[in-house]
């Protein structure tokens, strides 16, 4: 049981909107490693706002819904799955939407 609390999960819906920061880093070995950060606003299934910077080795399509699973105690997306608009409640819809 301490093991799940520890590293839990919340979800959050987002909507890609920008561009992202894009780092590339490369490896003793010669392998160039790519890390796409984006900045932006989750949203829980209560419609309650968190600020998120998503950081992923596969760059996330823009205009793009996504389901975030939000590891809170070390900050990080322990996983993500594009979801289409009709599985998110309008009510945050509409509140992604309204991002820049």
């Amino acid at each position: 049981m301490f093991y799940s609390a520890y590293y839990s999960t919340e979800d959050y819906y987002v909507k890609i909107t920008a561009d992202p920061e894009i780092v590339k880093e490369k490896a003793n070995d010669g392998y160039t490693d790519i890390t796409y950060t984006y900045y932006t606003t989750g949203y829980d299934k209560t419609g309650k706002a968190k600020k998120l910077k998503l950081s992923s080795g596969d760059q996330m399509k823009k205009g793009q819904y996504y389901l975030i699973h939000w590891e809170n105690r070390r900050e990080i997306v322990s996983s993500k799955e594009r979801v289409n608009e009709r599985e998110i409640d309008q009510g945050i819809v509409k509140k992604l939407n309204q991002q820049p």
